[in-house]
């Protein structure tokens, strides 16, 4: 109980996944803005993978710079013959960055949650699974496998949204993508992984102003007790 004498409350996570160039950054910002002209105490967190700050910083750092000649991630995807040579040390980089990723949630997700900040994530575990499992070339079915058994060690959404948009028109937005074809490939798993986990799908196409509403009102919704 509070000092009010009401029972305090976690906060609500949402996240917004999706292609590059479908405009998450963008409509996360916009909610986050929005939900404390509401009176709502949120944050705005980037859930994507980042630089490691844990103790595995170095491990991660050294399987990335063995498997993808440091930072060239976009560059390996599209040949994938050095990472896939060994698949053992492909595996192990796996797991380190699953397991690096779910130590970092726990600072920048899991602890404002339970202070009872809302946190509007800009990509999540959805967007790693995907990110890992096109890079290392694994077929749909084992991608939806790897992200069911992150789902559990990791905060639930209470509403999540996978923002969709032809690759094509993700290809123009976007000035530091390869190609086309590392975006079907994308896309296609993560149309997969909506119909899988339920996520509603929304036209990444659309305004940025439209979408912000669509979004807003459900999130609203939920945050306020209304759904």
């Amino acid at each position: 109980m509070t000092a009010s004498g009401t029972t305090s409350r976690k906060g609500r996570l949402v996240c917004l996944v999706g292609m590059d160039g479908s405009g998450k950054s963008t409509l996360a910002r916009a909610l986050r803005a929005t939900l404390e002209e509401r009176g709502l105490r949120s944050r705005y967190v980037y859930g994507g993978f980042t630089s490691s700050f844990t103790v595995l910083r170095p491990v991660v750092g050294l399987a990335r710079a063995t498997l993808f000649r440091g930072e060239r991630h976009y560059e390996d995807s599209q040949t994938k013959g050095r990472a896939l040579k060994n698949t053992t040390l492909s595996t192990l980089y796996q797991y380190l960055a699953l397991a690096d990723y779910i130590l970092q949630s726990t600072y920048r997700i899991r602890l404002p949650l339970a202070l009872g900040w809302n946190v509007v994530c800009d990509r999540y575990i959805y967007d790693l699974a995907v990110g890992i499992g096109v890079l290392l070339d694994y077929p749909t079915a084992r991608i939806l496998s790897l992200l069911r058994r992150c789902l559990p060690v990791l905060p639930r959404p209470h509403l999540i949204f996978l923002l969709d948009l032809p690759e094509s028109l993700a290809y123009q937005r976007k000035d530091d993508i390869v190609s086309l074809d590392f975006l079907k490939a994308r896309r296609e798993v993560y149309l997969e992984m909506a119909r899988c986990h339920e996520i509603p799908v929304l036209d990444a196409s659309a305004s940025p102003e439209q979408l912000h509403k669509v979004i807003t009102e459900q999130v609203l919704r939920r945050i306020e007790g209304k759904a």
